[in-house]
């Protein structure tokens, strides 16, 4: 099935500017509308959620794949006079911008959605609805929800405590707009100080399982069969603290970024989307 694509622009309450592609097939009137939510630093066009979103929009889902504030390590922000991207956000920015894409859709005829959030868009989708508790939102997919917070990583990585009091003493200084580099996951990552306490910090605010229990709504969780074992203990977790008709599920084979295994993965959440069709 063929389908149409559309590169739009939507504004947050607090006048972001964000952008998105809005993947619809030819014929089929639905209501229901899915919104793709990135991980740390990456965009709307790239994989795995803009090729998730254009199998999904060939199988006749209608697929809106967007940027949050957080999009690249840093962007331009603020109506072009401020420095934004993922070293920028706070994860409660989440709220604004999901909540300017579901109104941007329902602008457009849609009344049902179901969030599909890759890495810590998935924390992000997860955290949003547990503190909205929207009746609107039909189901979360959460792809690789990664177990970052700081007394989980402080486990495995000793010397992150380090990085986290850093940042204290920068924030302290006054320098929280100070950047810092910071792993994330085996990669380099570019923080301010202030963001790195808000999105990795002693409070462990980026947790997701006690908003999990708040959802209202069932939750797919997904993990590649290449992650480390404590991606399938979260998802599993996830699960658990969702209840109902919540699922987990492995992709075998499948890395972080499900590289060469889109077909398995569109085949997995279209089977789970049957049962929100119309």
């Amino acid at each position: 099935m063929n389908y149409h694509t559309q590169i739009h622009t939507f504004k947050t309450a607090d006048n972001e500017r964000l952008h998105g592609a809005l993947l619809t097939p030819p014929d089929g009137a639905t209501d229901l509308g899915l919104i793709f939510v990135h991980g740390v630093a990456m965009n709307f066009y790239l994989p795995p959620l803009f090729s998730f979103g254009q199998g999904l929009a060939q199988r006749g889902y209608h697929s809106f794949v967007i940027n949050t504030r957080g999009h690249d390590w840093i962007a331009r922000a603020g109506n072009l006079q401020k420095f934004g991207g993922s070293a920028y956000e706070n994860l409660e920015d989440c709220v604004a911008d999901l909540d300017a894409a579901i109104e941007f859709l329902k602008e457009r005829g849609y009344r049902r959605f179901v969030l599909i959030g890759h890495s810590l868009g998935a924390i992000k989708s997860i955290i949003y609805q547990g503190t909205q508790q929207r009746a609107d939102i039909a189901s979360i997919v959460s792809c690789s929800a990664p177990k970052q917070f700081y007394s989980e990583r402080v486990e495995r990585y000793p010397e992150f405590r380090e990085l986290i009091a850093t940042a204290e003493e920068m924030v302290a200084a006054g320098k929280s707009e100070e950047l810092m580099m910071v792993p994330v996951g085996v990669n380099p990552g570019l923080f301010t100080a202030r963001t790195h306490l808000n999105k990795y910090g002693r409070d462990d605010a980026n947790d997701c399982r006690p908003h999990a229990k708040n959802v209202g709504c069932p939750v797919l969780a997904i993990a590649g069969g290449a992650e480390q074992p404590l991606f399938h203990d979260y998802a599993r977790e996830i699960v658990a603290a969702a209840g109902g008709r919540s699922k987990y599920q492995r992709v075998d084979g499948a890395n972080h970024f499900y590289n060469r295994h889109t077909p398995q993965m569109v085949e997995v959440i279209g089977q789970w989307l049957k049962q929100f069709q119309d």
